[in-house]
Formats: structure tokens, C-alpha cells, sequence
């Protein structure tokens, strides 16, 4: 993250989609973020410290247990740079002995927050807590001075609060009276994923319209939240896409920036593998860059797979692997590796970090199977809503092993082409019927899907020779 200096009297949380939900933070302004042990609330108090540093907004960290090497180090690795952020003087470490009696505590707070600290993070306010349990005069003292101290110094203030596992009650902390937004970090295990869930419970001052909101750790990231996009925000009017065949531009015309596409297919054929050079065409056509994504090859066999069948056009092996290395970026995860809210979020970074124009999942078939398919359209609706507003091009191919999967899929895609097998009269006939939006569905015979296969061919070596007949 580049430093930068803004002077706007508003206050930053650093965490996409977070400001979003819970509106402007204009101080002065108290934040606690309450959380079970290892749930992510250093981490968040953290990005909340150098978010605003970056923004010349000088930020006070207090610990009273965190190690200050060991937690510039973690957070380095997150990508929140605490260290650069001190060596520029706009963010202060503090470590202060838990047994600090409260007046001491609140006077040392006080003559080093008249250094001209902004923003002041405790990490954690539990610890004192704790330690005046039996003190109630004292604890209501305390509490009061962080009630205080924000309208002090004019700035933001961030307490930190751990709940027991498996808890999720804020009491005998008396939140609701010390804070203006209340954020409880929980994780769970479901079927054995780990899940991380951010519950909004208060923001002054905005209508907080989502309670709960799934998020992820994750390297040089730091918390990435999986906010659900609004359909206002889809841009209407997207760049029409001339289709690369004659065929495919009779039945469906053109496509739009924003499309999603299905190609449904047997799992006994290898029309999948045919799909190919229907996308390169679309990308050499348009100069577009494509990613795809694979759930059931490795990058390097769908790799394999385009060059052999680009070389069927003429072209040479080493002029194949140039072009298809110039349009298309291989990669494939493992779906059963995370939960399904994860898995999305890793795709949907990944997918920032290239940032195609044709966004393609290879084998969908097999990450929709894992879940029960009205979980899984619920996370499919809201990807789909997020690309859409990206302005991207999705295409997922797979089988079409559950109906009601593929439907449900379908019932969101702007294009559907579904390849089907049927036995009639002791033979296989092969059926591709072809579906758009709004318009009466057309089937294409396999002969003209051939002529298709072959026009993308030479739409393909056309623009092979156009970029390297000097080679």
C-alpha cells in the first residue's frame, strides 16, 4: 500500500464493502470491535490504525499484551505496514503493564494523546476490565473516560473486546452506551470449513441493512469482506461482443461486456474441451484477455488442451503456446479446499489480480455438487451481480449432472448452451440447443457447431500471422 496524505475530516475503517455498510465516520467516533479469541479483532484494529495513517492521520496503538516486533511482523504479511507507517511518524506503538491502576492508565493515555493522535486503538479494554471486576466504581470511571475521549482529541477512537468462544454477548461491557458502531468478529466450523463472520450490530447513524457478513484473512490482503453487491450499481448499456462464427451470429446475434454464459455438456464428451477455441476466437477477436479458471485440471493439461487445438488450424506448436500464452491466464483451485463463501472470495481476488475481460470456470459441475443447490444459487446470484457491475464476461462450463442445479444456473444466465445426448433408433443423436434471454430457444446440428469449431480456427490463425509472421 503506497503512502498518502488526505487531509478530510472524515475517518476510514480500511476494509472494502465496511464503510459502505456502515456510512460516514465523522468524529469524534468510537468503534468497538468485540470478538472471539483468534476471530481476526487485532487485525481489524490494525487496518483501522494504518488505513487512516496512510491518510495523515496519526494513529496511537495500545497493547497491553501484544508483542510490538511480532505484531509488525504478522501484519506485514497481510499487508498492513505498521513499521513503514511509524518510521514516517504517523503511528505510534504503545505497551502499557495490564495492572495499571485506571487513573495512571487514563493520564498517561491523555498527555501522549496531545501529541496530536487522531486515532487511538486498545487492544483490549477486556484486560482492564477484568482487572477492576471487582471495582465497580472504578470500572464505571473508566468507562466513562473512554466515553470521553474521543470528543477529547476530536478523533476516532477503537476499543477492543474479546468474548468467549462461543459467546457472543457484549456484557459486562455496557457497549451500547460507549459506542457509535459495534463490530463482533465470530469464526465457526461447518462442515469442517472454518467460516468467519462479521456481525454489524450498531452503526449511528446508518440504516445497517445486512446484521452479518462472511469474511476471510488473507495475505498481503489483511480481511477481506464478502459484502453483497446492489443491482442498482450493474451499468446498463455494456459494450456489444460480435460472436467469432457465422452460426452462433444467427441464433444469438452478439453478446454484451457483463454476459454470463452457461455451457452445459455431457460428462461422457469432450465438448467442453470444443469450448476452447469458441473463447479464443471471442478473445483474439476483441483483443481481450480471458482467465480460466479451472475445479477439475490442472492449468497446465487445459493449458495443453487450447495449444492442441489451435495447432489444428495449421499453425505451429510454438506459435500455438505464443498466442494462447498472449490471451489466456490458466489457473485452478480446489473447491473442497474452503468453504463456499471462501472460495468465492479467493476467486473474486484472484480475478481483481488479473483483471480479464472473459472471466471462464471450467468444471462448475463439481463445485456446485459439494453444496445443497439453493446455498449454492444464493452465492452464484450474488458472484454473478458482482461481475456483472465489473462489467465482465462469465462463462462456466461443466456438466449437467443435477437438473435442478443447471436450471437454477440457467435461470440467471443471459445465454445457455446446453449440448445433450439422445438414443433413438439404437443410436446417439447429439442435440446443442441454444438459449438467450427473452429470445425463443434454437438448436444448432453438430455440422454446423463443426463449421463453427472451424471459422474460430481461422479467426485464430488470422490473428496468430497478424502477430508473428515477422518470427
Amino acid at each position: 500500500m503506497v503512502m498518502r496524505y488526505n487531509q478530510s475530516s472524515d475517518f476510514t475503517i480500511g476494509v472494502e464493502g465496511l464503510n459502505y455498510l456502515t456510512g460516514r465516520i465523522i468524529p469524534p467516533y468510537t468503534i468497538l470491535v468485540a470478538g472471539h479469541p483468534g476471530a481476526g479483532k487485532t487485525t481489524l484494529g490494525a487496518t483501522i490504525c494504518y488505513s487512516n495513517a496512510v491518510r495523515g492521520k496519526k494513529c496511537l496503538y495500545v497493547s497491553f499484551y501484544e508483542e510490538k516486533d511480532k505484531l509488525y511482523a504478522y501484519m506485514e504479511r497481510l499487508g498492513i505496514k505498521l513499521r513503514d507507517a511509524e518510521s514516517r511518524g504517523l503511528l505510534k506503538f504503545l505497551r502499557l503493564p495490564a495492572t495499571m491502576d485506571a487513573e495512571n492508565l487514563a493520564n498517561t493515555l491523555s498527555k501522549t494523546i496531545m501529541e496530536g493522535f487522531q486515532v487511538v486503538v486498545i487492544d483490549s479494554i477486556t484486560v482492564l476490565l477484568e482487572s477492576l471486576r471487582e471495582n465497580v466504581e472504578k470500572r464505571a470511571w473508566l468507562l466513562n473516560y473512554f466515553y470521553q475521549l474521543p470528543r477529547v482529541f476530536n478523533g476516532l477512537l477503537v476499543l477492543i473486546s474479546e468474548l468467549p468462544f462461543g459467546e457472543e454477548k457484549l456484557t459486562p461491557l455496557p457497549a451500547e452506551f460507549v459506542s457509535d458502531a459495534i463490530f463482533v468478529l465470530k469464526h465457526k466450523i461447518e462442515d469442517r470449513y472454518l467460516v468467519r463472520l462479521l456481525e454489524i450490530r450498531k452503526a449511528r447513524g446508518a440504516p445497517v441493512h445486512i446484521a452479518e457478513v462472511p469474511f476471510v484473512i488473507m495475505e498481503n490482503k489483511g480481511i477481506v469482506l464478502h459484502v453483497q453487491p446492489v443491482l442498482e450499481d450493474i451499468r446498463e448499456s455494456l459494450e456489444e461482443v460480435e460472436l467469432p462464427c457465422r452460426i452462433l451470429q444467427e441464433k444469438l446475434k452478439h453478446l454484451h461486456r457483463g454476459f454470463v454464459i452457461n455451457v452445459f455438456y455431457p460428462p461422457d464428451t469432450v465438448y467442453g474441451r470444443d469450448v476452447l477455441a469458441f473463447l479464443l476466437a471471442l478473445a483474439v477477436k476483441h483483443d481481450f484477455k480471458m482467465l480460466f479458471l479451472s475445479y477439475i485440471s490442472s492449468p497446465n493439461t487445459i493449458r495443453d488442451d487450447a495449444v492442441n487445438i489451435v495447432a489444428k488450424s495449421g499453425l505451429s506448436r510454438d506459435i500455438a503456446e505464443k498466442l494462447v500464452d498472449e490471451y489466456i491466464v490458466f489457473r485452478a483451485i480446489n473447491p473442497f479446499a474452503y468453504s463456499l463463501s471462501e472460495l468465492s472470495m479467493r476467486e473474486e481476488e484472484l480475478i481483481n489480480s488479473v483483471d480479464p475481460d472473459i472471466i471462464v470456470f471450467h468444471g462448475v459441475h463439481v463445485s456446485s455438487s459439494i453444496h445443497e443447490a439453493h446455498t449454492y444459487f444464493k452465492e452464484l446470484y450474488r458472484q454473478v451481480v458482482y461481475f456483472k457491475q465489473k462489467g465482465k464476461m462469465v462463462v462456466r462450463i461443466g456438466s449437467c449432472v443435477d437438473e435442478l442445479s443447471c436450471n437454477l444456473q440457467s435461470s440467471i444466465a443471459d445465454t445457455t448452451i446446453k449440448v445433450t445426448r439422445i438414443f433413438v433408433e439404437n443410436k446417439y443423436i447429439t442435440l446443442v440447443q441454444v438459449f438467450r434471454r427473452f429470445v425463443e430457444p434454437e438448436v444448432v446440428s453438430t455440422s454446423e457447431l463443426g463449421d463453427c469449431l472451424m471459422e474460430c480456427l481461422e479467426v485464430i490463425k488470422k490473428r496468430a500471422i497478424e502477430l508473428y509472421s515477422g518470427n
